[in-house]
């Protein structure tokens, strides 16, 4: 019965014993290798397959060291001559705590392969007419003007990514996700001498390893059944940034590839000879810190410190708080007008809210908030009601867990008894008075007012808005 079911599977069964000897091969492993099981079964590895080597073959591999081999792409001509792209899992079998073999399961998506280098092609076709026309190629749509903070941590980024901008070093951006490093990215290109030439980006988390080696460094026609000479992102990005998102999810082997080319500027098409000269300006991003990425070896020691000639964090959002009056309204002018929508006030429980948040999501997570909430709306401000589910419910986690603090230091200043709602509405009044007295002490210099509240302009031009506070008409 297992071997039935086995042999109707869409995925390739090779197990071996712990010598080596194939025990069990089904149908579909033989489809992929060009072989039928009674060619395979019984017989070592090395006799059925002469090309591999023990260092070379995933299931000696495997026997040798008792560690799986994740999630593996492999590309291959069969013994039928067909390039065939396989993805391999291969995994230890123990008995008793004992070693006594190793399966191998594979999946055929050469299917897959071809369809992801047709998409390749023509994103390349795309860019190359563009780039013909003298167009800016992927050119950068944000500029320092749209980094958006006045916290020290974002002015002291500011001031880093602008010197940086002026030179052609390698930058590593790290960051949570959802932080904004593509904006930060764009903008140093646009303020770069590289500003007219091409910013072209990949993610390197989209693409299996061998999608992403071709799309980087292209190809020449006949590399593989179907392919083309074709440019990589590389060549593409002649003259201006290459911008490589995510570089910690490359694989090691490629990242080796990657250093060669920041060492000496060369670069080779796959199934080429001929070496190219690109003139490309490498920015490259991790989602984590870069000593997580080092030690759990998802970055390589020797690419880290040929990329991170300046290295420039991105702050989360919850160590720039200050900073959410300002991006709130700055995605409410942002989405209101794209929406056609009226642009709502945040309610001061939403505003509450939204300073005690802790954002996991980052500014892309108050940004889609903002953007929900303008749509759900219907009364003249923005409420709790409003804001998309999941943070409904933080904010209910985090109204219950003032009541049960309401005896505690938060309330000191106020009446004990007053319920956290009450609190903030009283707090909200003060600050209101705060405010105007300022304004008045100023003669409604904004720069002056600012000064004596001790905030940033554009926060109290912020509070000013939401307060609803205006100035008194002169009689006379």
């Amino acid at each position: 019965m297992l071997k039935a079911l086995l042999s109707v599977i869409d995925e390739g069964i090779h197990v071996v014993d712990r010598n080596g000897v194939t025990v069990l091969y089904n149908q579909q492993a033989g489809q992929n290798d060009g072989l039928s099981p009674e060619e395979v079964i019984g017989r070592h590895l090395l006799e059925v397959f002469p090309s591999l080597t023990p260092a070379t073959s995933t299931l000696l591999k495997v026997l040798a060291t008792g560690k799986p081999i994740p999630a593996h792409e492999q590309t291959f001509a069969n013994y039928k001559g067909q390039r065939v792209t396989t993805i391999n899992s291969t995994l230890p079998i123990f008995h008793e705590g004992e070693l006594v073999g190793a399966i191998e399961v594979s999946k055929d998506v050469t299917r897959v392969r071809e369809l992801s280098e047709r998409v390749a092609g023509l994103q390349a076709a795309l860019l190359r007419p563009r780039s013909r026309r003298g167009a800016p190629v992927g050119g950068a749509r944000y500029t320092f003007d749209d980094l958006v903070g006045d916290h020290p941590a974002m002015q002291r980024l500011k001031e880093q990514a602008l010197r940086a901008a002026a030179t052609d070093s390698p930058v590593l951006v790290y960051g949570e996700t959802g932080t904004g490093k593509e904006l930060l990215v764009h903008a140093i290109h646009a303020a770069s001498p590289r500003r007219h030439r091409p910013l072209v980006a990949q993610n390197c988390a989209a693409l299996p390893e061998g999608l992403l080696e071709s799309l980087l460094f292209g190809t020449a026609r006949g590399s593989f059944t179907g392919a083309e000479d074709r440019p990589g992102l590389f060549e593409l990005a002649d003259g201006g940034t290459l911008y490589l998102d995510e570089i910690n999810s490359m694989q090691p082997e490629l990242q080796a590839k990657l250093l060669r080319v920041l060492q000496d500027g060369r670069i080779r098409r796959l199934g080429e000879a001929t070496e190219r000269q690109v003139d490309v300006r490498i920015i490259a991003s991790t989602n984590e810190e870069p000593a997580a990425a080092l030690a759990s070896g998802r970055l390589r020691s020797d690419l880290y410190y040929r990329i991170a000639v300046v290295a420039l964090e991105m702050p989360p959002l919850r160590r720039r708080a200050s900073d959410i009056p300002l991006l709130t309204d700055h995605f409410l002018d942002k989405h209101s007008a794209r929406l056609g929508l009226p642009r709502r006030p945040l309610h001061p429980e939403v505003e509450a809210f939204f300073q005690r948040h802790t954002w996991p999501g980052n500014v892309r997570e108050l940004e889609h908030a903002i953007e929900a909430a303008l749509q759900l709306a219907t009364g003249p401000e923005i409420r709790l009601s409003d804001l998309p589910a999941p943070l409904q419910r933080a904010a209910a986690e985090a109204e219950r867990r003032g009541g049960e603090e309401a005896g505690g230091a938060g309330a000191a200043a106020a009446d004990p008894g007053l319920p956290a709602r009450e609190l903030r509405r009283q707090l909200a009044v003060l600050e209101r008075e705060a405010v105007r007295q300022a304004l008045e002490e100023a003669g409604w210099n904004l720069s002056r007012a600012a000064r004596i509240l001790g905030l940033p302009r554009q926060t109290l031009q912020y509070r000013i808005k939401v307060l609803g506070l205006s100035r008194p008409r002169e009689e006379g």
